[in-house]
């Protein structure tokens, strides 16, 4: 009896310890970062991006900023949202959406068939067949070292890779923007994000 019972307290053990593995595997596999987000010196929101290894092939990104600024004329309360899975380091899905007081302003969706990418957005409908290797979202997560060109998820387009310094790159889009993103040590700091309007810089929080 005593044997059966310690036979069954062992397996419970043993099954626990593998449930606490498994927890501690997804918590490091999981990386969030966070920005605060600010303009015309008032800080005005947050962006938030997580980076999740599925598994030993894929890694799923995530990207949500929310802010409200009202400085003189200018009243904007927006939303972007932002996902991107890689499979075997190559995009195979992205979907943006952009929201400006309660409109959606711009939205891109990208999905791979096998044999292409197919890219449904405000833009129209169209495909591509190059695999993105090195997107937007990958810059919040690894600096683009020896890197001259990237892909713009949110365009579904290739724009060049600007080194202005050792620490500093600058991306320019199809629609007019200009980013320029700051490293240090391998670490993304901070973004300016130069729009029609305003330019918005987002520091890293954490």
């Amino acid at each position: 009896m005593f044997c059966q019972y310690h036979f069954l307290c062992k397996k419970m053990m043993m099954r626990f310890l593998l449930g606490f593995m498994f927890l501690l595997v997804r918590s490091v596999s999981a990386q969030e970062i966070v920005f605060n987000m600010s303009a015309f010196g008032v800080n005005f929101g947050k962006m938030t991006i997580t980076k999740v290894k599925e598994n030993d092939s894929t890694e799923f990104y995530t990207l949500i900023a929310k802010g409200y600024l009202k400085v003189l004329w200018l009243e904007r309360n927006d939303e972007t949202k932002h996902q991107v899975r890689y499979c075997n380091g190559k995009l195979i899905f992205s979907s943006y959406v952009q929201i400006e007081n309660g409109v959606t302003k711009r939205w891109t969706n990208i999905s791979n068939n096998g044999k292409e990418y197919l890219v449904n957005s405000y833009r129209g409908k169209r495909t591509f067949g190059e695999a993105p290797v090195y997107s937007i979202m990958s810059l919040y997560f690894s600096e683009p070292k020896n890197i001259q060109r990237i892909f713009h998820e949110a365009e579904s387009e290739y724009i060049s890779l600007k080194h202005t310094n050792g620490n500093t790159v600058e991306v320019s889009t199809s629609d007019g923007n200009k980013s320029i993103y700051r490293f240090s040590k391998g670490v993304l700091n901070e973004i300016e994000f130069h729009i029609s309007v305003a330019t918005v810089y987002a520091r890293r929080a954490n």
